[in-house]
């Protein structure tokens, strides 16, 4: 039997989001039965409303206004596909057109105006990626502004208090929204938030290695065959408490080796510090440089964390929920701490911000002279002394010009 043709329904997929819109209002009546009339200019005032909710939506669900995200809200919203084909995405493009335009005509974009602020900052990328984040949901709720208002503020932050029920979790989206307001083309760089600034839990969950995961972590360069690029990676962990990043970005020309008995000449290693944090060379242990004589080269971020998962697993290592990398750091910290009292000469090694106290800027001591000092007492540097001999000997991954490991 033949499908009757007016009953067919219209498959037919819109070619315009004025298209959908004159459909629609074509549908409404008044209360006379008469069509709903709609003047160009409130036409377009409406049109402009829904390019603004559509790149709302789009930076609410894919924290991003760009082309792409706006086409990929436009598959799965309007044209309602799960399956991308080259004729859905031709169509989502016309359908964006019109809201890309539309974005081109407004005098200001707060999320690209950070980006472009950021690129300039020297702060780890995943703190630009969470500023950004957390500038992308504000922008989704209130919308475009160059200067947002305390209403505009506390609306947002009702919000985010009932979305976050970790207080950790409340209190660093606030100081990321802080950072973005502050950062806004004319903002008081001192503006505060229009509600008390929650304040930083004084116990939450931080994890970290103990003494013994160090310990199985080292020796699992020898007994699981690692690599020289990750062995290289975990000594500067557990040694120096890089970040992730820092040690994501470490290359061989970071390293400059002095491979005679030449004390005056100590080899260094520069650790690309983040967070505006200290950069420096700092002192390798002469007893290590043979661990560090093979080619390093930059890895991904994601890379190494996964690698870090895979040798804890071998090892029998608990990487905590949220762990990573800095358990190393943080271990580092407090090991040091436990054999170094100077808090000044502890925050130099591990090259944070320089403290602002009194005496720090008073004491002369050159920051190599108490790193040497540090390493000399280091625990973590005494382990690896034991563990050499045999990743040299036995890990055959790994290649010094220094040994021969035959």
């Amino acid at each position: 039997m033949k499908t009757r043709q007016d009953f067919a329904p219209d498959m037919t997929p819109p070619r315009s989001i004025e298209e959908i819109v004159k459909e629609s209002l074509s549908s409404q009546t008044t209360k006379t039965g008469e069509p709903y009339p709609v003047s160009d200019t409130s036409l377009d005032d409406l049109l402009k409303a829904i390019y603004a909710k559509i790149e709302r939506e789009s930076l609410a669900t894919y924290h991003s206004n760009a082309p792409w995200a706006l086409r990929q809200w436009a598959i799965g919203h309007i044209l309602q596909d799960e399956i991308i084909d080259e004729a859905t995405a031709e169509i989502a493009n016309g359908l964006i057109e019109p809201v890309i335009k539309w974005q081109s005509e407004q005098p200001f974009d707060p999320l690209t105006y950070l980006r472009e602020r950021l690129d300039f900052e020297r702060k780890a990328d995943r703190t630009k990626e969470c500023y950004l984040l957390t500038a992308a949901r504000f922008i989704s709720k209130i919308g475009r502004k160059r200067h947002y208002t305390d209403e505009d503020v506390e609306q947002y932050l009702t919000y985010a208090n009932k979305r976050y029920k970790n207080l950790d979790s409340y209190y660093q989206e606030c100081r990321r929204l802080l950072q973005f307001l502050r950062r806004l083309p004319g903002a008081d760089r001192q503006r505060q938030l229009p509600i008390k600034m929650p304040k930083m839990p004084t116990e939450f969950y931080q994890p970290t290695f103990t003494e013994q995961d160090i310990e199985k972590l080292a020796w699992s360069s020898v007994l699981d065959n690692l690599p020289p690029n990750m062995v290289v990676r975990l000594l500067v962990a557990s040694i120096y408490g890089a970040r992730r990043s820092e040690i994501a970005e470490l290359r061989s020309e970071d390293i400059h080796l002095n491979t005679a008995d030449d004390n005056t000449k100590p080899s260094t290693i520069f650790i690309r510090t983040k967070k505006g944090g200290q950069r420096k060379p700092q002192p390798i242990p002469q007893s290590l440089v043979p661990l560090f004589a093979v080619p390093i080269t930059v890895m991904h971020g994601h890379t190494i964390q996964r690698q870090l998962k895979r040798i804890c697993k071998k090892a029998e290592v608990y990487l905590p929920r949220g762990g990573g990398y800095h358990c190393f750091r943080r271990r580092a910290a407090t090991t040091i701490s436990e054999v170094e009292h100077s808090d000044i000469d502890v925050s130099n090694f591990m090259r944070w911000a320089k403290p602002r106290t009194m005496l720090a800027r008073y004491k002369q001591t050159a920051p190599e002279v108490t790193d040497i000092a540090i390493l000399q007492k280091h625990p973590f540097v005494k382990l690896w002394e034991e563990v050499m001999p045999y990743l040299l000997r036995l890990n055959t991954n790994y290649q010094s010009p220094l040994y021969d490991n035959t």
